[in-house]
């Protein structure tokens, strides 16, 4: 028992930090489990920082690229874009040739949502690219082994992960104002003239189609208020 008990304890000493994590998780787990979610969230955010950290200056160069510049620019704007005239148009039934500025409006925290997506995909994927490496470490030699552990495309696959914590506070700010930026986006291409209703200072509108249009009525609580549908046929001439 007390040779058990030696070894237990030089395990635990050799490898403490190890230790230490797998208590910090442990605690992190029962917290979750007494819905203690805000004390779990803090711990796995400050975990996810001192992760990053030894990564950080490569994730700031990549983040700097022209590629990625233009992977955003080009690729996730417009996606952004697409998703939100489409949003927009199913959301409130008005008609996408109607929707000018809206869509540019609410692209904003689409694309939040987007680049939340994207690096979850990439972290999943090199999580899975480790593993799949890992069953063939048997065929390594040592030395080929760890000057793979320590090179640094390792250490940036191994740690890359840590961004989903860490950017988990902008997904969840960009899911809270998107309900507000819409009413602003269609606020956007409401108009003070239509044929919706009778011009006024404080209220502008948008067609929703043939029989119904949406007034905005314009004060300090018009973002947080949703805006009104109103009947109003169109007019034919004549």
């Amino acid at each position: 028992m007390q040779k058990l008990s030696i070894l237990l304890f030089g395990w635990i000493y050799d490898r403490r930090l190890t230790f230490l994590k797998l208590c910090l998780w442990g605690f992190i787990i029962y917290c979750l489990m007494k819905q203690h979610v805000y004390t779990a969230f803090v711990l796995m955010f400050l975990i996810s920082i001192k992760g990053i950290i030894p990564i950080r200056e490569r994730l700031i160069k990549i983040i700097k690229s022209a590629f990625l510049i233009k992977f955003y620019n080009v690729f996730v704007w417009f996606l952004s874009y697409i998703i939100s005239l489409k949003l927009l148009s199913y959301t409130t039934g008005i008609g996408e040739d109607k929707l000018k500025f809206s869509p540019v409006i609410m692209a904003i925290p689409v694309s939040v949502i987007l680049i939340y997506f994207f690096v979850l995909i990439f972290s999943f994927l090199m999580i899975f690219v480790l593993q799949i490496l890992t069953p063939f470490s048997v065929f390594m030699t040592t030395r080929f082994k760890n000057r793979i552990i320590e090179s640094k495309t390792y250490a940036f696959a191994s740690r890359f992960n840590y961004l989903i914590i860490l950017l988990a506070p902008f997904l969840l700010v960009a899911i809270y104002i998107s309900p507000p930026f819409m009413r602003l986006a269609l606020l956007a291409d409401s108009s003070f003239i239509s044929d919706c209703g009778v011009k006024e200072k404080s209220k502008t509108y948008i067609r929703i189609n043939q029989k119904s249009c949406l007034r905005f009525d314009l004060n300090i609580f018009t973002i947080a208020n949703d805006p009104v549908v109103i009947a109003s046929e169109v007019r034919k001439p004549g």
